[in-house]
C-alpha cells in the first residue's frame, strides 16, 4: 500500500464527517464532502494518472442557520437530472439537502426530536434516506419530489434503542438496516421496500421490533456499525478495537422473514434476541459469533468512525481507521485468507516434516510477498560457530527445550485445524522453506499478530500505519473513494489527510 499526505488547513474548524460522491465510476472524478459545524466542504482529488495535481476545493458552503452544528452527512441525487445533492445534518434535529453545484438550499426535513447523529442513503435507491437520532429512533425519508410534503416513510422505533442512536448502516440489498447506540446495543431492522404504501400519505409506516438486537458485543456505547457482506463490523468507545461478527443464521439470500417473526418479548435473562435462530428447537444455539478484532490503538473516545472499502474484482477490501494520536490503520482483508491459505500448505504433509525444505518445495508453498521472513542476524562469524556447536550439543539442546522457549507463547489457532498454529522447538511444527526452525517459529510469531483468524479475542495488529505528520490529529470520520485509489480522514484542527491507496 502506498499513501501520501496533502494537508489542506482552516484554523479553528473540526470536521466530525467525510464522504465520497457514491454515483461516479471508480477512477473518474473522485468528489468528497468534509462536513464540520457551519462548515461543509466539496473537494476534488486529482483523477488517476495525474496525481501531481493539487487539491480542489470547488464549492465551499456555510450554513445559516444561527444554531447550526452539523457533525453528519451523506450524498445523493437528483434522478431526473443528475444533479449532485449532499444532505447535512447535526445539532437543530434538521436535515438540510442543499445543491452542490449551486450551494443553496434545496429541501430541509423536519421531523425528529433530537440531534441528527448519523445518515445513510439506500445504496439501490438516492431517494431513500436514513437519519439516527438522539431521540431513540431511526426515520426512513423520502426525497421524491412527489412526496416533499409528506416526506417522512418509516420510523423504527419501539422497542429498538432506550438511549440516543449513534450509527446506522444500509445493507447492500438496501431491506436491512443496521444501528447502534449509546446503549451498547446493536439492532438488525428488516425494511420493506421503500417508497411502500403509506410514503406520501402523511401514514408514517412503524416498524416497532427489529429482527436482532443484541447488548453483548460491546459494552459500551456503540458509536460504528457496518456491514461487510452479510457479516458486521462494530465498534464503541473505550475498548479500542473493532469486532467482526456474524448472525448466525442470518444470509441475505434468503427470503427476508416477515414483520411477524421480529422477536417481541423480551428475556431479562437474555441480551440477545433474534429471528434468525429458534431458541425454543435449540435452547443453546448462539445467536451470534464473535470472529475477529482488529486493535486500534489511541481511539477510546466517542464519535471515531472506520470505513470499509468493500473491494472489486481487481482490488482487495480494505478496513481503515484513524485514531486520537494522528494514526490511521489499514487491514487487507484478502490478506487474512491468503495467510490461512499458506498456513495449511505448510502443514500440510511432507512439507512440515522437515526442517530443511528444498527449493522445490518452497515454490510449491508459494508464499504471499507480504509475508517477510524473519532471519536472525548474526554479528560475527564466531557467534555463529557458537551457535553451530550449542545447536549440536545435546546437553545444549536439551537445555534450550526447557529454558530458552518457556516464555515464547504461540499465535493463537487460525482455524484450519484444532492444533496450534505452531510449536516451538517441535518436530511437527510447520516450518517455511529456506529457514532454521527458530526462524520460522520466529516469522510466523509475528505474522500470526496481524494475520492469524483463529482467536475471536485476539488483536489483529493493523497491516500498516501511517501518520498524519506536522499536526496533533484525531481522527474523527474516514472515507474511501469509489474505486479505492483515495483514503481521505478527517478531524480536528481543519485537517484533511489524503492517502493513495495503491501502488501504480
Amino acid at each position: 500500500m502506498s499513501c501520501f499526505i496533502i494537508k489542506l488547513t482552516r484554523n479553528l474548524l473540526d470536521f466530525w464527517s467525510v464522504k465520497f460522491y457514491p454515483y461516479t465510476a471508480p477512477g473518474v472524478d473522485p468528489v468528497f464532502a468534509a462536513v464540520g459545524g457551519k462548515h461543509i466542504l466539496i473537494c476534488r482529488l486529482p483523477a488517476a494518472g495525474k496525481e501531481n495535481k493539487p487539491l480542489e476545493v470547488i464549492q465551499s458552503i456555510v450554513d445559516e442557520e444561527l444554531d447550526g452544528d452539523n457533525f453528519s452527512c451523506a450524498w445523493t441525487k437528483d434522478v431526473a437530472t443528475g444533479t449532485p445533492l449532499l444532505c447535512v445534518a447535526g445539532d437543530i434535529a434538521k436535515i438540510l439537502v442543499i445543491n452542490v453545484l449551486t450551494g443553496e438550499l434545496q429541501t430541509t426535513l423536519a421531523g425528529h426530536g433530537g440531534p441528527i447523529n448519523d445518515l445513510a442513503v439506500s445504496p439501490l435507491n438516492p431517494q431513500i434516506l436514513a437519519s439516527a437520532s438522539d431521540d431513540l429512533t431511526v426515520r426512513i425519508w423520502s426525497l421524491d419530489p412527489a412526496h416533499k410534503k409528506e416526506p417522512c416513510a418509516a420510523i423504527l422505533a419501539g422497542d429498538g434503542h432506550r438511549e440516543k442512536v449513534l450509527s446506522i448502516s444500509f445493507h447492500s440489498t438496501g431491506r436491512y438496516l443496521l444501528s447502534g447506540g449509546i446503549d451498547h446495543i446493536i439492532n438488525l431492522w428488516a425494511l420493506p421496500e421503500f417508497p411502500d404504501s403509506n410514503t406520501g400519505t402523511g401514514k408514517v409506516t412503524r416498524i416497532h421490533y427489529p429482527h436482532f438486537s443484541t447488548s453483548e458485543v460491546h459494552m459500551r456505547h456503540v458509536d460504528c456499525v457496518a456491514f461487510y457482506n452479510d457479516l458486521i463490523l462494530s465498534k464503541c468507545d473505550e475498548e479500542n478495537c473493532i469486532v467482526l461478527w456474524a448472525i448466525t443464521g442470518f444470509s441475505s439470500r434468503n427470503p427476508q422473514p416477515s414483520p411477524l417473526s421480529a422477536p417481541t418479548t423480551h428475556d431479562s435473562a437474555r441480551d440477545t434476541r433474534s429471528a434468525f435462530t429458534s431458541t425454543t428447537s435449540s435452547p443453546g444455539a448462539l445467536q451470534y459469533t464473535r470472529l475477529l478484532e482488529f486493535s486500534v490503538p489511541d481511539s477510546d473516545i466517542m464519535f471515531m468512525r472506520f470505513s470499509l472499502y468493500p473491494g472489486s474484482e481487481t482490488t482487495n477490501p480494505v478496513l481503515a481507521m484513524c485514531n486520537s494520536s494522528s494514526k490511521v490503520f489499514f487491514w487487507d482483508f484478502s490478506r487474512l485468507e491468503e495467510y490461512y491459505d499458506y498456513l495449511a500448505i505448510l502443514k500440510s504433509p511432507g512439507l512440515a516434516s522437515s526442517p530443511e525444505n528444498t527449493a522445490a518445495s518452497s515454490e510449491d508453498t508459494k508464499r504471499p510477498p507480504f509475508l517477510v521472513p524473519y532471519k536472525h542476524r548474526n554479528r560475527s562469524g564466531v557467534t555463529a560457530l557458537y551457535r553451530t556447536a550449542r545447536d549440536n550439543s545435546p546437553a545444549e539442546s536439551a537445555s534450550s527445550d526447557s529454558s530458552s522457549h518457556k516464555n515464547m507463547h504461540p499465535p493463537q489457532n487460525n482455524g484450519a485445524d484444532q492444533s496450534t498454529d505452531w510449536q516451538p522447538a517441535s518436530r511437527s511444527a510447520p516450518v517455511i522453506p529456506g529457514l532454521t526452525p527458530s526462524d520460522s517459529a520466529k516469522s510466523l510469531e509475528i505474522w500470526a499478530k496481524r494475520y492469524s483468524i483463529g482467536d475471536p479475542h485476539g488483536d489483529i495488529i493493523a497491516h500498516k500505519d501511517e501518520v498524519v505528520k506536522g499536526f496533533e490529529f484525531v481522527g474523527r470520520y474516514i472515507a474511501w473513494s469509489n474505486g479505492g485509489e483515495w483514503c481521505v480522514v478527517v478531524g480536528s484542527a481543519g485537517m484533511i489527510g489524503i492517502f493513495e491507496r495503491w501502488q501504480k
